[in-house]
């Protein structure tokens, strides 16, 4: 079976949305296709909004983090393997790109307990901004999208 993109590149990774090495997180599992990244995803009872729906932070972190699985894929195209476990992408070889601005747009509702399709593709990238839209499917339908922009981080040692 192929390997998720965090289980290859960020296999003891604690980020709440997207690090295999949190347990108490999303978990999110994405994997590489020719047009960008997909991933399907449950939500159990405890991301409930109170009203039998998927809470909207949950689902803004659903939209960060599978864009994440994105740059994780552009980056190995660009530059090549690395695994951000060793740190090897605080340099010139292997950049690391955080989230600078991200804008959700909710257009459904989406039940507790219900299978949902993730996507992301990369819109545009150059070496210190990249930015890729994301979306969320319930039911064949966007019940979320959201507009990423990623931005290289520099050290200023």
């Amino acid at each position: 079976m192929e390997q998720s993109l965090q289980d290859q590149y960020y296999p003891n990774g604690t980020c709440f949305g997207c690090g295999p090495g949190n347990a108490d997180g999303l978990q999110i599992k994405s994997y590489s296709t020719d047009q960008g990244v997909i991933a399907t995803w449950t939500a159990p009872e405890k991301f409930d909004n109170g009203f039998g729906f998927v809470n909207g932070g949950i689902l803004s972190t659903l939209l960060d983090c599978h864009s994440a699985a994105c740059v994780m894929k552009e980056t190995v195209k660009r530059y090549g393997d690395f695994c951000i476990d060793n740190f090897e992408h605080f340099d010139n070889n292997h950049p690391v790109y955080l989230t600078n601005q991200i804008n959700v747009t909710f257009r459904r509702p989406i039940l507790l307990h219900s299978e949902i399709e993730l996507f992301s593709e990369c819109v545009s990238w150059d070496d210190n901004a990249c930015r890729f839209r994301s979306e969320i499917r319930f039911n064949e339908k966007i019940a979320a999208n959201a507009d990423v922009l990623w931005k290289r981080f520099r050290s200023r040692n």
